[in-house]
């Protein structure tokens, strides 16, 4: 991974929760301490390699769910719930990314990644994600949207939207969608409405096709 990428709306990424995405073929468990803060690591636990989205968020720590080691924000393993009295080796960590929120979207890159991505200053309104069956191509063609960098702009439905735009796969693309500046929650559930049309006729045809 060699660039800033989106992987979520921030406001999907509740506090208290974690999920799993992919970056650039890699595994990613995303979560959200009890303080807000984002964080982004390999989807590897260092113990036994179980996947840390599959964990639980206590307070301001991640929490595996295989033997229960407890991380906290930076890192570091502060609880192994079969030896309690044990002081945890400083050399168990996870792989952690770069994070960062911007534009209504969690940003990660590697922990060497230059300065945050450069985003619209604009007012913005959260809107959905959705899975595209297809690559960067088809997703944006299906959008009506064009461009060659991690956020594409356009309107769907005369509405200014912001697009961010995560390769899954070879055939999987997430976008991730915004509307520019404070809209109403009709024009919101509008636009939810438009993109499950577009993610649906996608999976139809391919539906189709198969048979």
């Amino acid at each position: 991974m060699t660039v800033w990428t989106p992987v979520a709306l921030a406001r999907d990424i509740e506090p208290g929760t974690a999920t799993g995405t992919t970056v650039d073929g890699d595994s990613v468990a995303l979560w959200r301490g009890t303080d807000g803060a984002v964080h982004a690591w390999a989807d590897r636990c260092p113990h036994r390699g179980m996947r840390l989205s599959f964990g639980f968020v206590r307070k301001d720590r991640l929490v595996c769910l295989y033997h229960g080691w407890q991380f906290d924000g930076a890192g570091a393993c502060r609880h192994v719930p079969a030896h309690p009295r044990m002081e945890p080796p400083k050399t168990v960590k996870p792989q952690q990314y770069r994070t960062v929120e911007s534009a209504g979207f969690v940003w990660v890159a590697p922990t060497d990644a230059g300065d945050a991505p450069d985003v619209p200053g604009t007012a913005i309104t959260p809107v959905r994600s959705v899975w595209i069956d297809g690559d960067r191509d088809t997703a944006l063609s299906l959008l009506g949207l064009e461009g060659t960098g991690a956020l594409v702009t356009g309107a769907l439905d005369g509405t200014d939207v912001i697009a961010g735009i995560q390769t899954i796969d070879a055939h999987t693309t997430a976008v991730h969608v915004v509307a520019a500046g404070i809209v109403p929650a009709d024009t919101v559930n509008a636009l939810v409405h438009r993109l499950h049309e577009f993610r649906d006729s996608v999976s139809s045809v391919r539906e189709a096709v198969a048979s």
